[in-house]
This record gives C-alpha cells, sequence and structure tokens, in this order.
C-alpha cells in the first residue's frame, strides 16, 4: 500500500488543499452520522417515560440540523471528489502516454496500441481513486472504530471484546489469502486489456476482414480472447467469494450476537431498549470500520496489479535526446551507419552527406531500407543503429531532435496520417491556418482545388475517423502540401510521386528546384522517372 501511495503522492500534492479539505470534510460527515443514532436511542428512552410532548419538538429540530448539515457537507465532499478523481486521473494518465510517445520507436511499434491505451487508462484511474480514497477512509474508518469502541467499553464491556475478535479473525484470514487474490486478480486484468485489443481489432479492420472474407476468422480470434477473459473471471468470482464469504459469516455471527446479547439485557432489565439502539448502532458502525480494513486488503492486492503493470511501463527508458538547438541546418553527414532488425541487416556502412541547395534522390526497390533511412535521419531510430549522424557536424545525441524535428523539418510520408479534425488543422497542425498566395499555388500545383472546392465546408471540414473522406491520392498530395506549407530547412519527401500524374509531377520537380537554395531536399522512390529531379543520385 505504501508502493502505491509513494507512487500517486507527486499527484495528490497538485490539488493538496482540496484534498485536505474533502479529508476534513469526511471526517466531519463521519462524526455527524454518529449523532443521530444517540439521539434516536436517547429520544426512544425519553418518549417511553413521557408525561408531555415538548421534548419530541427539542429532538426533532436537532435532528433536522444534523440531517441537512450531513446532507450539505456531503454533497460538497462528492463534489470535491469527482474533481480530485478526474483532474489527477487525467494528469497519471496524461504522463504514461507521454511516457510511451518518448519511447524508443522500436518499442511503440512493437505494441499492441489497444491493449496498452486500456491497461494505461484502467490502471491510472485505478490507483489515483485508490489513493484518494484510502487518505479519507483510513481516517474515518480510525475515528469509526476508536470513538465507537471508547462508547461501547463505556456501555458494555463484553461488547467490545466480541468486536476485537472479529478484527483479529479478518487480519488472520488476510494475511494467509493476499496472494491468492493478487494472482488472481492479475490474470483478469490482463485478460480484460487483451479482449478490448480484440474488440477494437474487429472494428478496426473491418475492409481487411471483408477483403479477404476473414469473418469467421476474426470471430474466432475474439471467441478465444473471450474464453480466456471468462475463465479468469471466473476464477476471480471464485477467489473474492471466498474472501468475502468469511467477511459474511463473520458479520452474521457478529450480528447474531449481538441480538442474543441484548436481547437477555433488555429482559433482565439492565439494559434500556434506547440504549440497545445506540449499542446496536455503534456496534454496525464500529463492525462496519472493521470490514472496511478487511476489505482494504482486497482491494489493495487488486491495486497491486495496477501498480506493477504501470512500472513495467515506467521502466522503459526514453528514447535519447540531446538539448542543443540548431538555428540553421546546413549539412547532414551519416558516418558508417548500419541498422539491423530481427537480426536481418537493412543498411550497412552508409555514408552520404546532405549540404543546403541541393537535392537528393534515394532510389531502390522496396524492401531495399530507404523509409529506414529516413527515419534514422530524422532521428526516429536513435540508439538503435551503428555509426553516427551529424548535424552541422554536431553529433545527433547532443541536438535537440523534437525541437528540430517541430522547427527545421517538414515530413511527407510514403503512409500519411490525417487526424480527425478540419482539413486546415491538418495542413497546418498545431498552427492557425492562412490561406496564403503560397498554399493557393500549392493546391493548385498538386491539383487539390476541385477537391477542396467540392468540400462542404472547404478548409473547415473535418477529415472522418481513418480518412475515408479522402482518397489515398488526396491524402498523398495533402501530406506533401502540408510538409511545404512548413516552409522548413530540411524536406523529406517519401514517395511523393505515387498520386501525382505526369503534369502534377512536373510542376512539383519545378518547384522544387525553386525552393531548394536553402533547403536540404530529400526525396525518396523507386520511381526512375522522378530521378533527374535530383543534383545527386544515391541508390539503396
Amino acid at each position: 500500500m505504501t508502493k502505491i501511495f509513494s507512487f500517486c503522492k507527486q499527484y495528490l500534492l497538485m490539488h493538496k488543499w482540496r484534498l485536505f479539505l474533502y479529508v476534513c470534510i469526511g471526517i466531519f460527515t463521519s462524526l455527524l452520522s454518529l449523532v443521530s443514532p444517540y439521539i434516536m436511542g436517547d429520544f426512544i428512552d425519553r418518549l417511553l417515560g413521557a408525561d408531555d410532548i415538548g421534548f419530541i419538538y427539542r429532538y426533532f429540530m436537532i435532528l433536522a440540523v444534523v440531517n441537512v448539515l450531513s446532507l450539505s457537507f456531503g454533497y460538497i465532499r462528492d463534489r470535491l471528489y469527482i474533481q480530485l478523481q478526474t483532474r489527477l486521473g487525467y494528469a497519471l494518465n496524461r504522463d504514461f502516454i507521454q511516457r510511451f510517445q518518448r519511447a524508443p520507436l522500436l518499442f511503440s511499434q512493437n505494441q499492441d496500441t489497444a491493449y496498452l491505451n486500456q491497461r494505461i487508462n484502467n490502471d491510472s484511474n485505478s490507483l489515483i481513486i485508490f489513493s484518494i480514497s484510502i487518505l479519507q477512509n483510513i481516517l474515518v474508518n480510525t475515528v469509526m472504530v476508536i470513538v465507537p469502541s471508547v462508547l461501547l467499553f463505556a456501555f458494555n464491556p463484553g461488547l467490545a471484546i466480541i468486536l476485537l475478535s472479529v478484527a483479529a479473525v479478518y487480519f488472520t484470514f488476510y494475511t494467509l489469502y493476499r496472494k491468492v487474490l493478487y494472482r488472481a486478480s492479475h490474470a483478469y486484468q490482463e485478460s480484460q486489456s487483451r479482449f478490448f485489443a480484440k474488440l477494437n481489432e474487429q472494428l478496426f479492420s473491418v475492409r481487411f476482414i471483408k477483403l479477404h472474407s476473414l469473418f469467421t476468422h476474426f470471430i474466432n480470434r475474439l471467441n478465444n480472447s473471450f474464453a480466456l477473459l471468462f475463465s479468469n473471471a471466473l476464477k476471480y468470482q471464485r477467489a473474492n467469494y471466498i474472501f468475502t464469504g468469511l467477511d459474511q459469516l463473520v458479520l452474521m455471527v457478529a450480528q447474531m450476537t449481538l441480538l442474543l446479547f441484548g436481547g437477555m439485557e433488555i429482559v433482565a432489565g439492565r439494559l434500556t431498549v434506547g440504549r440497545f439502539i445506540i449499542i446496536s448502532a455503534y456496534f454496525n458502525m464500529m463492525l462496519g470500520a472493521i470490514r472496511y480494513f478487511f476489505s482494504l486488503g482486497q482491494t489493495v492486492q487488486s491495486n497491486m496489479v495496477s501498480y506493477s503493470r504501470l512500472q513495467e511501463l515506467a521502466a522503459v527508458e526514453p528514447e535519447p535526446n540531446g538539448s542543443l538547438q540548431l538555428e540553421k541546418i546546413n549539412s547532414i553527414e551519416l558516418k558508417s551507419v548500419s541498422f539491423a532488425y530481427g537480426g536481418k541487416s537493412v543498411l550497412k556502412d552508409v555514408n552520404i552527406r546532405f549540404i543546403t541547395g541541393r537535392i537528393y534522390v534515394i532510389l531502390g526497390p522496396n524492401g531495399a531500407g530507404k523509409s529506414t533511412l529516413a527515419d534514422i535521419i530524422m532521428g526516429l531510430q536513435a540508439g538503435n543503429f551503428t555509426g553516427q549522424v551529424l548535424y552541422n557536424g554536431e553529433h545527433m545525441d547532443n541536438v535537440d531532435m523534437y525541437a528540430l524535428r517541430g522547427k527545421h523539418m517538414g515530413v511527407s510520408e510514403q503512409e500519411p496520417t490525417l487526424l480527425v479534425d478540419t482539413l486546415a488543422n491538418n495542413l497546418n497542425l498545431d498552427k492557425d491556418f492562412m490561406l496564403t498566395d503560397k498554399a493557393s499555388r500549392l493546391v493548385k500545383l498538386l491539383g487539390l482545388d476541385a477537391y477542396i472546392n467540392a468540400l462542404p465546408d472547404k478548409y473547415e471540414t473535418i477529415i472522418n475517423e481513418n480518412s475515408v473522406n479522402v482518397s489515398g491520392g488526396e491524402k498523398q498530395k495533402l501530406s506533401i502540401m502540408r510538409a511545404l506549407i512548413k516552409n522548413p530547412s530540411i524536406l523529406i519527401l517519401d514517395e511523393p510521386t505515387s498520386a501525382l500524374d505526369t503534369a502534377s509531377k512536373q510542376a512539383l520537380k519545378s518547384y522544387l528546384h525553386e525552393i531548394k537554395k536553402d533547403k536540404i531536399i530529400i526525396v525518396i522512390t523507386h520511381d526512375k522517372d522522378f530521378a533527374d529531379s535530383g543534383n545527386n543520385i544515391i541508390r539503396i
């Protein structure tokens, strides 16, 4: 439990005063709950021997005030809780997403992102909810053990001793059973995350399923994942039922003992009905608090699973990234660069120097490593290759490649990504879109004018999920336009001609020569017709 709390401490301190107020109100409302049983018990004893009704109004007003205070502060407490839970849960979730974004590219490419997303979200929220609740509930339930036990010892020491025996039984069983709970909870949570990933696969792969008529195959994949989830759910239910079953058994025995003991005391005249009501209420409050600590063991084991799964992700080292900021890029040099993936050599002893004012065309068949070479140049494979990459003579490891890519690099990928956002935001990403003369010229140059004019809201049209309202050719052209609008020092175009007709190819060639003066332009292609656009041809 201390590991979980230490892990979440920095997030809890983000809103420490709101958290402090939440805990204080929780304790106050709990103390208020101790007042009502005493009022009711004392009222019944007074009622049984009353000869006038004047006191009834006093008790009515006192109880009304207590209830109004309880309801009012209860609302404030719950309001504070939802604010804390949503904000802190999001903060922890966001931090782990940022960790994943900064992890080595090979690590992220080897992950099932749907599974990982569900796992991070569930585990983050579980730990925050646990940490917030435990701060209040441990204090509240400690109060609810101590105060009623003191009162019970004053009213009847025998009942207090019974409750202490109950606590000893709870503690002993939890100590013996906690590892079983942890294993069952871990298996169940893992299978939940994997089943969610398989559900996502069914919807994400609809086109692939239709294309290859794999309806039965994919449903069988889902069935197998569900079978594992169902099996682990049953094991989890059995482990929890055994745990909670003892809790219910002890509760029933304690309540039966209270009924028997209290009834005998009332019949013998040693206990009034009102006092029995007070004792019964405090007995159940104290028993409920003891049961909380018992169930806390179960909750701790479940959250230890979430903690250990997040720790696995926290252990992934971020990709290397330097701090040196470059204001202008004059040269990029690769020295003896080699790259292997899965034991297979992709690039071997590559030596290339790129300088501003020139267009470099990298030619080679599919699978030759052209795109991998581009990834290395862009710093996306930092730490995964041998050799050196130098920017202006500075080793890439010393350069802030995040800043360099954001400020100096424009890229059009072979398989472009478009966001579920407006066309304007897809073109300018995190900057405000301006329909400048340059942008208008690029629209015509790439043959996008007819497509954009046909859109219902022109540049404010939303690109749908998976870009279903954009053809493959238009998607490629938009990606090229996005890279060119940025006006970067380094321009990398990966297979830019696959979507262009002959006229657009010639227009793009001319435009690249027009803007190359202060740029390093790298064109990756297997289109030999485009090779004559370059000042240098590099064959892979």
